[in-house]
């Protein structure tokens, strides 16, 4: 196997690629890149058992020449250390080369390497079949979908499956839900077609696949077992968590007493102010309510307290008081996505809505915090 090839076209591929290798792992041979140049294109291949990326490196692009000089050929190649030395070359242009079954030589016009190699047959075999239901997404709403869900999911290994999103459809309608027990993120998403489906992706891998993205369509493709996103050259292979995610709708109330209408902005800056005097373990702001007045509070009995009013907002209901993690409403408020918020409650100990006046596709529920002060 031999290419020539435009360094910063290849560093942009294996950059892709290297998201699915991990440090560690039961098979050496997945620690390297899997390259395989073909007569139109140079196929890229990463895996960690778990999640697997290829991508294709085209010979010629837009009328222009991307690999040149090239021979076919397979070969494993260390990835750690190709994707150091093609993001250190200087050159525009390097040459890939294997001199025999087990060296490969990298080099430019000023530096040479060589490196150990392996033979692409000791890969392991992977399952990369594209069959399932196909949902297409523009890239821009795809990652709208992720930015006001995945945050909420767990990071706990040992609950694997609140660590993912649930993606569930019976019709036209597709619902993304997020919980980490103590919160949750639910969105709805109108697609072109209908569709029958539940799947539980890993909120890793959906975040990895978002930032990948950069104008253009996704197709998501969801099977019995796993997932695959295709955008443009580059297919992103992930198993599904099994198991029964935990029903959200029952984490929704369906009627509050009191409700908050507040500049998003406004709210938020207020709460990180009266949060610089709470400990990262407490993290526990005070939220109280009246007609006439906003009151976000907090105190540390280690560093002392913080109140600020708040003057600009609309509020129905009786006098109210609730205290809850700063972190996780802030972060709600910004899922939402809306100039204004609105925050709707039940009681002190119940879990809260927060939504959007203008978007109704979007849903954050939050528990409460008891606090004794």
């Amino acid at each position: 196997m031999k290419l020539t090839v435009e360094r910063l076209e290849l560093l942009k591929t294996l950059t892709t690629v290297y998201i699915a290798i991990g440090s560690k792992t039961p098979s050496p041979a997945l620690l390297n890149f899997k390259l395989e140049m073909e007569a139109d294109r140079l196929v890229v291949t990463g895996s960690n058992n778990e999640m697997t990326i290829q991508s294709i490196l085209p010979v010629r692009r837009e009328e222009r020449d991307i690999i040149i000089n090239y021979e076919l050929g397979a070969t494993l190649i260390s990835a750690r250390y190709l994707l150091e030395i093609v993001r250190k070359l200087d050159s525009k242009i390097i040459t890939i080369e294997i001199i025999d079954t087990t060296i490969v030589k990298i080099r430019d016009d000023k530096s040479e390497f060589k490196l150990n190699s392996m033979r692409a047959e000791e890969y392991p075999d992977l399952d990369l079949d594209v069959q399932g239901e196909a949902i297409e997404f523009s890239a821009e709403d795809f990652k709208r979908i992720v930015a006001q869900t995945a945050f909420a999911a767990s990071t706990k290994e040992s609950s694997p499956i609140i660590t993912a999103i649930n993606v569930k459809a019976d019709g036209d309608m597709l619902d993304f839900s997020a919980t980490d027990r103590f919160r949750l993120a639910k969105k709805k998403y109108q697609c072109a077609e209908s569709h029958r489906i539940e799947a539980n992706i890993p909120t890793k891998t959906i975040v990895e696949v978002s930032k990948l993205l950069d104008g253009g369509v996704i197709r998501v493709v969801i099977a019995e077992n796993k997932v695959v996103f295709i955008y443009e050259g580059t297919k992103v292979f992930s198993r599904l968590i099994g198991g029964e995610f935990p029903n959200t709708n029952r984490m929704i109330p369906s009627t509050f007493a009191n409700v908050l209408k507040i500049n998003a902005a406004k709210f938020i800056e207020a709460m990180q102010r009266v949060s610089l005097l709470v400990t990262e373990t407490e993290s526990i702001v005070k939220l109280t309510l009246t007609e006439d007045e906003v009151v976000v509070s907090s105190r540390s009995e280690q560093v002392g307290s913080a109140e600020e009013h708040i003057e600009l907002f609309e509020y129905n209901g009786n006098p109210f008081t609730i205290s809850f993690n700063v972190n996780y409403v802030i972060e709600a408020i910004k899922a939402a996505m809306s100039e204004d918020v609105v925050l709707s409650f039940v009681g002190e100990t119940s879990l809260f809505k927060v939504t959007s006046p203008t978007d109704e596709s979007v849903i954050q529920i939050v528990t409460p915090v008891r606090t004794y002060y």
